[in-house]
């Protein structure tokens, strides 16, 4: 397997990857930000990827709060692997990382599709696929209620739950998927995914699958521990997984770049 550039390290850990110049030191464009030795005013010149809220910064002036001892000069052009901070008549952000525009970078560069919000989609496939214990490409053929739910419901009577009532509740349900192609972790031609159909903060970001819903399915076994905070966490049997990262479920045409993901290489 290739050995992974630090660009690509931080480009995997950051929401905003952007090229940019510096123009101020010790500065910023947000009265709510305190000047201080790591804050900078950067002209942002390309986007890379980035959320929605800050894909269309090309040209703006933003403030951005290096790391810890990081020194940079006045008209530097860098590539910065960033986290949103503040938001408001300008943008503020924490850098990761910056890196030199070099043949990584630029290839990096290069690499990204025109629409940023799509390679930041992109980037956290292939990262989530690389991480998933069962990657497959199916269709939903049913949506039902765990077993254990439906027994609990059946002794509690009708209309009752075996959750506890809590806003953060998940409201578990299972989607049974008909594999077409495993493309990692073994055979199997079904799985079932545990998923939560709750709309609460804690889950509204999971996805909700629905009976003949088509794609790739980038399945995990540990992956409740970070979710089920202060809950009792579901026993999964073997056959059973979970997707609870956006980028666990991707459409059809995403399945070359998963392949590539899971084969090693990158996208």
């Amino acid at each position: 397997m290739p050995t992974t550039s630090r660009a690509e390290q931080l480009a995997n850990q950051a929401q905003f990857v952007f090229q940019g110049t510096v123009i101020q030191l010790k500065g910023t464009t947000l009265k709510q930000v305190p000047v201080s030795d790591q804050t900078i005013v950067v002209r942002v010149d390309r986007v890379v990827h980035a959320p929605p809220a800050v894909s269309g910064l090309a040209g703006e002036e933003i403030t951005v709060q290096l790391p810890s001892g990081d020194r940079v000069t006045v008209g530097q052009t860098l590539v910065f692997f960033t986290v949103g901070w503040i938001f408001g008549d300008s943008v503020a952000v924490k850098s990761l990382g910056q890196e030199e525009v070099n043949p990584v970078t630029l290839q990096l560069l290069a690499g990204s599709p025109a629409d940023p919000v799509h390679s930041l989609h992109a980037r956290q496939a292939v990262r989530q696929a690389s991480q998933a214990d069962l990657v497959v490409a199916g269709r939903v053929s049913s949506v039902r209620l765990p077993a254990g739910e439906l027994r609990a419901r059946a002794s509690a009577g009708a209309g009752r739950t075996s959750e506890r009532i809590s806003e953060h509740a998940p409201l578990w349900q299972e989607a049974v998927i008909e594999v077409d192609e495993v493309l990692k972790g073994g055979r199997a031609k079904k799985v079932v995914v545990r998923f939560p159909a709750s709309n609460d903060v804690r889950w509204y970001k999971a996805p909700k699958f629905q009976t003949g819903q088509e794609g790739v399915f980038l399945l995990h076994k540990e992956q409740l521990a970070q979710h089920v905070r202060g809950m009792t966490a579901p026993e999964l049997a073997p056959e059973e997984y979970t997707a609870l990262h956006p980028a666990d479920f991707q459409p059809l045409d995403e399945l070359p770049r998963i392949k590539l993901a899971v084969q090693g290489g990158s996208a």
